[in-house]
């Protein structure tokens, strides 16, 4: 990855436009800005400097510093800073020049070790110093910035532990801690306020921000940050903020209005799963579907795809669930795309987009009963002469009209093994692994008492002879054995079904998923545990499986960033979040981006 020389990282009180003179951001009060109420940022001082220094007198140690160990971004953020002191200072000609060795200390390894995190080290090594030199005095700006990182620090365990008062008195004592070279502090500083219920300075604060800092990027990832606490009225007002307020040379501020855009459409994508017909306006509609195309995001065509679905307009959610399935390949969009050709009566079709997971995924599977009912599933002798209430119950995926259709059946006609695993199926779609565990043990004892038929078990669940040229399918005694593995995945019982994994009645298929899902439950064990080269084995052990879902590509990010491979896990979240952008996916890219340039 290639990292860029200077990046601005200049600080909240505005030291954006220092350039064009800062009298505009400069108030009565010393030149302070409210970063909210109870916080003030000073324009020009660090802590302890006492009043702007005469021009050509200002403090270069750390700026010399900076130049020396070739942190771009921080030398271009304390040349910001000193030019705000001093509009007429201009950076020294030799910065980049070897500098002659002076009498006296070197505080090149205490820098090193502020740097590095290591306030407490760094502290030690002073006094240590100074014990061996009593005359030593550290510079000032040493331990202005000492002091500073040990508010950051501060303020970033209180967050971390949810003491939320501490984090808004660390900031109030060391304002510098939470300027825009330090943002993530700032943005803990406005997520404390909300916490505290003191919505109104915490939206100062993001308001601040997103008017006073200058990267684009900033200001749209301050809008994101926004999003869990403020209502979209309140963004609207923020993301106008950001796209005009200070502009900074050379930004682009149309990223900042995509984000509220990309945030609209997030909340859109998330009613669509519940929402009737009538529910979204056509204007809705039509811009999450051209949203949906310019990113060729297969999720969001999912949701498109089911939302039609649900309204039976099969010929619409036929082409959406095509348009996932050409993008991202998945059983979850075949499966859309098999009910909604079943919908438009071309079972053909219907068949044929499934042939590729067919007794490869229970969803496909279970899918394609409502393609072919399977004999007897009704209760009756004899197979249904179009789509029983049951299959019309799955094809909404109405899982409790499951339930009540066939506890009726049950009732009128007596179980079936069929009947019986449909039961353990829609039982683990409304999150009930238990008793799904129980009804597929019952399938299971009922299948052994039930004559087969052709090979296979009676009423498989679906599960029929495929046509020829397709492939042979699970029997229903393997069915059940999958139903109560997945069930078990579901309580957690991952040690149990490890040992019983080998000896299972299951399809190959079925034991590689089973052993795919273990694997992925292991990992994120062990990420929990911070066996973090466990679980980078984990998942590419599982990659040779089945490819990785997005969740795990995130597990897999954090993985590399505790083994401290940064750019390695820059890249692993950059990749997720370019598919489809997050909180999560966004945390992880902004969190290593700031490890990787110390933008903190």
């Amino acid at each position: 990855m290639t990292r860029p020389v200077l990046l601005s990282a200049l600080l909240l009180a505005g030291i954006a436009t220092a350039a064009a003179g800062t009298g505009a951001w400069a108030q009565s009060n010393g030149g302070g800005r409210a970063l909210a109420p109870g916080v003030k940022v000073e324009v020009a001082p660090a802590p302890g400097s006492g009043s702007a220094p005469a021009a050509g007198k200002v403090d270069e140690t750390a700026l010399r510093y900076y130049a020396r160990i070739g942190d771009g971004e921080r030398l271009e953020a304390e040349i910001a800073r000193l030019r705000a002191l001093d509009p007429g200072w201009e950076p020294p000609k030799d910065l980049f020049a070897p500098q002659p060795t002076t009498p006296g200390v070197d505080e090149t390894p205490f820098w090193n070790l502020m740097s590095a995190g290591k306030v407490a080290e760094a502290r030690a090594a002073i006094a240590e110093q100074r014990r061996k030199s009593p005359s030593w005095q550290p510079s000032d700006k040493l331990l202005q910035e000492l002091d500073t990182a040990e508010s950051a620090g501060r303020i970033r365990s209180a967050s971390d532990t949810k003491r939320w008062q501490e984090v808004v008195d660390a900031a109030a004592t060391h304002p510098e801690a939470v300027a825009c070279n330090r943002l993530d502090n700032a943005w803990r500083l406005a997520e404390a306020y909300a916490e505290l219920k003191q919505a109104d300075r915490a939206f100062d604060t993001y308001r601040t921000i997103v008017s006073t800092c200058p990267k684009a990027k900033e200001r749209r990832d301050t809008i994101f940050k926004a999003s869990r606490y403020l209502s979209p009225d309140q963004l609207r007002e923020l993301t106008a903020l950001g796209a005009t307020a200070n502009p900074a040379k050379g930004e682009d501020y149309s990223t900042v209005r995509t984000a509220e855009a990309e945030l609209e459409t997030g909340r859109l994508l998330e009613r669509l799963g519940n929402a009737k017909p009538g529910a979204l306006t056509a204007a809705d509609l039509s811009r999450i579907q051209g949203i949906v195309r310019d990113k060729q995001d297969a999720d969001g065509a999912i949701a498109l795809g089911w939302y039609f679905q649900k309204q039976k307009n099969f010929a619409e959610a036929q082409s959406w669930f095509s348009q996932a399935n050409g993008w991202a390949p998945s059983d979850k969009a075949a499966e859309g795309l098999v009910l909604a050709y079943n919908g438009l009566g071309e079972k053909a079709q219907a068949r044929a987009a499934a042939a590729p997971w067919k007794g490869k995924s229970s969803r496909i599977d279970q899918a394609l009963k409502a393609v072919d009912p399977p004999r007897g599933a009704g209760g009756g002798r004899s197979g249904p002469q179009g789509p029983s209430e049951l299959d019309r119950a799955l094809v909404r995926q109405d899982f409790a009209e499951c339930l009540s259709i066939i506890r009726s059946s049950i009732a009128n006609s007596g179980p079936t093994a069929a009947l019986l695993q449909q039961r353990g199926w829609c039982l683990l779609e409304m999150k009930r692994p238990s008793e799904a565990e129980a009804a597929f043990a019952e399938a299971q004892a009922m299948a052994a008492r039930e004559p087969a038929k052709g090979g296979q078990s009676a009423g498989a669940g679906g599960r029929t002879p495929a046509a020829a040229g397709l492939p042979q399918k699970a029997t229903l005694a393997q069915e059940n054995a999958y139903g109560q593995a997945v069930a078990r995945l579901a309580t957690g019982d991952t040690v149990g079904l490890t040992r019983d994994l080998p000896r299972a009645n299951m399809t190959p298929a079925q034991k590689a998923e089973i052993r795919a899902s273990l694997m992925a439950t292991e990992a994120n064990r062990a990420l929990e545990d911070k066996r973090y080269n466990d679980v980078l084995r984990l998942l590419d052990a599982r990659k040779e499986l089945t490819p990785e879902p997005r969740n795990l590509g995130i597990l897999r990010g954090w993985a590399l960033y505790n083994l401290m491979r940064f750019d390695e896990a820059y890249a692993q979240f950059k990749s997720v979040d370019d598919r489809l952008s997050t909180e999560e996916s966004r945390e992880g890219v902004s969190i290593t981006w700031k490890t990787i340039y110390h933008d903190w």
